[in-house]
């Protein structure tokens, strides 16, 4: 059984993990989620978070949002 505490093999899981946890985020709350929104929550999230290889890694998940093939060998 997998915990929040395990690390990804990968920054590229890690970056998957941010992303779908942005998404859980938004549509817990009723908002809508598309690339705008999940750019926002990204960047409230890397706001929120002080640690600095997690803040460059949502930094990365919203490059990938804006370019997807930057990601395209990653399996999300």
């Amino acid at each position: 059984m997998a915990t929040e505490t395990e690390v990804p093999v990968s920054n590229e899981e890690e970056v998957c993990s941010i992303i779908g946890k942005a998404v859980m985020d938004l549509s817990m709350t009723g908002q809508p989620v598309n690339r705008a929104t999940l750019s926002l929550k990204l960047l409230s999230m890397a706001d929120n978070d002080r640690d600095d290889e997690r803040v460059l890694l949502y930094w990365i998940a919203r490059r990938a949002l804006s370019q997807p093939r930057s990601l395209s060998h990653a399996r999300c």
